[in-house]
């Protein structure tokens, strides 16, 4: 009997605890519900206005900004219905040259050979020697101030990039130093007493070197015809400065050939050295290119001869019979390379 009464009391409390439950779910759920679609609801409502923010952002960002306000164009007096001219030119940005056009493009240039003759090949041949003044309007260009041949020379002599010849055979070499010494000038200038005035003796002044007291230079040139090539062909074989040798009084006492050179050594030098002359439309071209293409205007002043005698020395005093010598000369080589193939 009272083992029913216990399993009675715990049914009982079993479905007491089933009964609670199920209240409190019953009257719990709506309000978690509830809180639920409120929460959902605040969700939506933000997730909108961003959706609105962005495309009111896109909207904008693709209007475009309104035009500027138009301005007074200061070119507007030079469109031209005549010419057809329009300024919407952008600014020229281009680097300035100041002067001619000058091209670099003979640094590190290098000379193009002469072909090897064969002297059985040979049939015509003369020696000539010709003297270029430099005071001769076409020949200024060889004595350009700031920029003259003679200062090049000095210089690669100096530097040890030519070679300077005691005479024209080529065989005896001058330093720098003798070179410099061979035009060194000297001139006698007076002493006076500093309290009386009066000259008390003399002193000799050296002078340092002047290019600029180079007024020639001559060339020796080989004059030929090669019969393979079938041509004449001229080409100079040595150089020489030409300076005036003048007393200390400034008489002048004659000229003097201070050293040679040997030309095919110096075309290296001078095929990497520009000459510029707007004058006679020379631009790009080298001192190597003036002598071979002969750009110069020169006079004979020798011509090869058993007793080695310059036309000069065969007429020392009469300026008239030398121009006339040094004319015939001239002329006999032009008339050969004129007669050559004529049958």
């Amino acid at each position: 009997m009272i083992m029913k009464k216990n399993v009675l009391f715990i049914l009982f409390v079993v479905l007491s605890l089933g009964v609670t439950t199920y209240i409190d779910a019953q009257t719990g759920a709506p309000k978690k519900k509830k809180k639920k679609k409120t929460e959902k609801k605040v969700n939506t409502d933000s997730i909108a206005a961003a959706r609105a923010a962005d495309s009111l952002a896109a909207i904008a960002a693709a209007t475009p900004p309104p035009p500027p306000v138009e301005e007074e164009n200061p070119f507007a007096d030079l469109v031209s219905t005549d010419t057809g001219f329009q300024n919407d030119f952008t600014l020229d940005t281009s680097r300035p040259v100041d002067g001619h056009y000058k091209q670099t493009s003979l640094k590190g240039a290098k000379p193009f050979a002469f072909p090897k003759e064969n002297k059985n090949n040979i049939k015509f041949y003369k020696r000539i020697w010709r003297e270029i003044d430099l005071t001769d309007s076409l020949n200024k260009i060889f004595a350009m101030p700031g920029e003259t041949l003679m200062q090049l020379i000095m210089d690669a002599i100096k530097y040890k990039k030519l070679i300077a010849y005691q005479d024209e055979g080529f065989k005896k070499q001058l330093t720098y130093e003798k070179v410099l010494r061979i035009f060194t000038d000297s001139s006698i200038v007076p002493i006076f007493d500093s309290i009386t005035g009066e000259q008390t003796g003399t002193r000799t002044v050296f002078n340092d070197f002047n290019a600029d007291s180079i007024i020639k230079f001559e060339i020796k040139e080989d004059i030929y015809f090669d019969k393979t090539r079938g041509r004449v062909i001229t080409q100079v074989v040595g150089l020489s400065p030409v300076r005036r040798l003048k007393s200390s009084t400034g008489e002048i006492l004659g000229e003097q050939h201070p050293f040679w050179l040997y030309y095919p050594q110096c075309r290296n030098l001078f095929a990497a050295r520009e000459v510029i002359d707007p004058q006679r439309d020379i631009y790009n071209e080298s001192y190597d290119d003036m002598f071979v293409q002969r750009r110069f205007r020169s006079r004979i002043v020798k011509e090869s001869n058993p007793a080695d005698l310059r036309i000069k020395d065969k007429y020392p005093s009469d300026e008239d019979r030398q121009r006339k010598e040094s004319d015939r000369i001239e002329r006999e080589i032009q008339n050969y390379k004129k007669n050559l193939w004529k049958y």
